[in-house]
């Protein structure tokens, strides 16, 4: 039985490309990022592209698997630093300090609150340290096989793809384009493009020999 809910959706999503202009695809396909300048030796984590399939617009947001393994070790990092939180981290009002003015003879109100700066070296310090150790850790148990999931939105079919490509400009778009259209036409399937696939850290210590190097990986990559 069909769901009327996602039905509709993809009812709405026809519409609207229907509707929109279509100059956007002069490519066949959205480019949202420039690439003038990219280094096509520079590894890549995550990008995406809009083509049309059929009548609707299918918006496509890739991510490598090294930037999901990042994301593994990311998670798993803050959880052995929970215990170096402090309420300041997720509050910077937790510390502060009310200031008073008088109201007549007996009373006082608040009026500002004073607050000190706290830099929280030890907790990042010791973050940085255990997501170097885990993603060079051999025994960690991260494993990231390719993957595809689809939604439908009122404007397009989103699809969220993991798979083992380098994206340094609009021809890799392309590919990615071609890719994710074939998959959803079933034409290929991930088992057959990137059969028994897993990035692990064996993958991750060929690419970031230098741990120095990804001390602060987690971070710049989403700026």
């Amino acid at each position: 039985m069909k769901n009327k809910y996602q039905e509709q959706l993809k009812r709405l999503a026809k519409l609207y490309h229907q509707k929109s202009h279509r100059n956007h695809f002069e490519e066949g396909i959205i480019v949202r990022h420039l690439y003038d300048q990219e280094n096509p030796q520079k590894l890549s984590y995550w990008d995406d592209v809009v083509f049309i399939l059929n009548d609707y617009r299918v918006n496509v947001a890739w991510t490598h698997p090294r930037f999901v393994y990042n994301e593994r070790v990311e998670e798993i990092a803050r959880a052995e630093c929970t215990h170096l939180e402090s309420p300041s981290m997720l509050d910077f009002m937790a510390d502060s300090l009310p200031n008073y003015r008088k109201i007549g003879k007996s009373r006082k109100k608040i009026v500002s609150y004073t607050t000190e700066r706290k830099t929280h070296d030890d907790y990042f310090e010791s973050l940085r340290a255990s997501e170097i150790r885990i993603a060079h850790d051999p025994k960690n148990g991260i494993f990231i096989a390719p993957k595809i999931s689809t939604a439908w939105t009122n404007w397009s079919r989103f699809v969220s793809i993991c798979v083992p490509i380098e994206v340094h400009g609009t021809a890799d778009l392309r590919d990615l384009a071609n890719l994710t259209k074939r998959l959803l036409k079933r034409e290929t399937s991930l088992e057959q493009e990137f059969p028994k696939y897993l990035y692990s850290q064996k993958n991750w210590n060929a690419e970031f020999q230098n741990k120095d190097e990804i001390k602060f990986l987690a971070h710049t990559i989403k700026q």
